[in-house]
């Protein structure tokens, strides 16, 4: 196997410059075991072989079972997350539907932002930044609306740290029979969210986040029922067009040249979760965040979500710190990279990821950096 270390050699013999490296606590990417890092640089099989049809097809299954799913159709895509959220927005909806989206951070607003790109009028629902949407307000919406009825929502927001009750958003939506769409890419291995139990029609999940790969593939989980409205979409696209998807995934291919080696390292990345065990994964995960919360807690500061993901630990800044100024000096003291907030919560939270390869050590370290760096602002 080749050595990570060996990497950083070549790279550094090209001329790219690693004495700015640090570690991740990001919410994604994430910091990434060894062993997925060097299956990423395994010897690439071509994508039209029957080798990689064979890869891919298992791949798929072992996915199913991350996603607590038997039988879900799974395309995978070279592309980040929004790809897959494209590729569920454009494909399950038509010109003149009318979705609801419920919006609790920046990325349920991405929601938002597909529409106006393929002109659908969506209806809103927002919650405040570090709320989670009351389920009551998803039914009052559904019982008016007429027509087809698709909600887009999201699992872990990133943005803020909250989990959405997926359950709850599930049963409402399919009591007026309609479809539920969620992006789960941050949330995907870190908080549960079982598409069969729970009966979720679109899943979108990345390699990045819980699943401890790298960038670069993301992938769609399509249960029967709206695997049937998918080959009735109309709406235009090209690259994700799921009807070409589908004829390819029958025989383990994609329809375009993939990203062979992040697959080999999600497939590395999956197998570690599946040796640990799917459900004993979510355990850990729980109380990683759990670990988490506490030291946020003994360090006197407050969590800004009222219902905090597994997936990342989101701290409110106090007495107007900037939390810009402190990530900076954590990362040049420390060489350990926390995350700033978005939009309008930038400078006002630090965003501590701890999925995937993370652990209590680990985290200990972080927090330790965080919290000598707040004694400047404390003096």
């Amino acid at each position: 196997m080749i050595q990570m270390s060996n990497i950083v050699n070549s790279v550094m013999t090209v001329g790219v410059d690693l004495k700015d490296s640090y570690t991740l606590f990001t919410p994604g990417p994430v910091d990434i075991p060894d062993e997925v890092f060097n299956a990423t640089v395994e010897p690439l099989i071509h994508h039209r072989s029957s080798e990689f049809s064979d890869f891919l097809f298992l791949l798929a299954e072992k996915l199913r079972k991350i996603l607590f799913t038997k039988k879900a159709h799974i395309y995978f895509f070279s592309s980040s997350g929004t790809g897959a959220m494209e590729a569920a927005f454009c494909n399950m909806l038509q010109k003149d539907d009318k979705p609801i989206i419920a919006v609790t951070g920046k990325f349920g607003e991405r929601w938002v932002e597909l529409a106006r790109v393929y002109n659908i009028e969506p209806i809103v629902l927002e919650a405040a930044y570090g709320d989670t949407l009351n389920p009551a307000r998803l039914d009052r919406a559904l019982k008016k609306l007429s027509g087809t009825k698709v909600v887009f929502t999201t699992l872990t927001e990133t943005s803020t740290g909250v989990v959405n009750d997926i359950k709850a958003y599930s049963e409402i939506t399919h009591s007026y029979g309609g479809y539920l769409v969620v992006d789960g890419v941050a949330g995907i291995s870190a908080d549960y969210c079982p598409v069969d139990e729970w009966n979720i029609d679109v899943l979108v999940g990345a390699s990045q986040k819980a699943l401890m790969a790298p960038p670069g593939v993301s992938f769609l989980s399509v249960n029967e029922r709206a695997y049937k409205r998918v080959m009735q979409s109309e709406l235009p696209k090209y690259y994700f067009n799921l009807k070409m998807y589908d004829d390819f995934s029958r025989r383990g291919q994609t329809p375009f040249t993939p990203a062979i080696c992040t697959l080999f390292g999600l497939n590395k990345g999956i197998d570690i979760i599946l040796k640990r065990g799917v459900r004993e994964n979510i355990k850990y995960h729980t109380e990683i965040a759990e670990y988490a919360r506490n030291c946020v807690k003994e360090m006197g500061l407050d969590i800004l979500p009222l219902r905090p993901s597994n997936a990342l630990t989101v701290i409110r800044m106090q007495n107007n710190i900037d939390s810009s100024d402190v990530i900076l000096k954590v990362k040049n003291r420390y060489r350990i990279l926390l995350a700033n907030g978005q939009k309008d919560l930038k400078g006002k939270i630090i965003r501590i990821g701890h999925m995937g390869n993370s652990d209590k050590k680990k985290l200990k370290r972080a927090f330790d950096a965080l919290s000598e760096v707040l004694k400047d602002w404390r003096r």
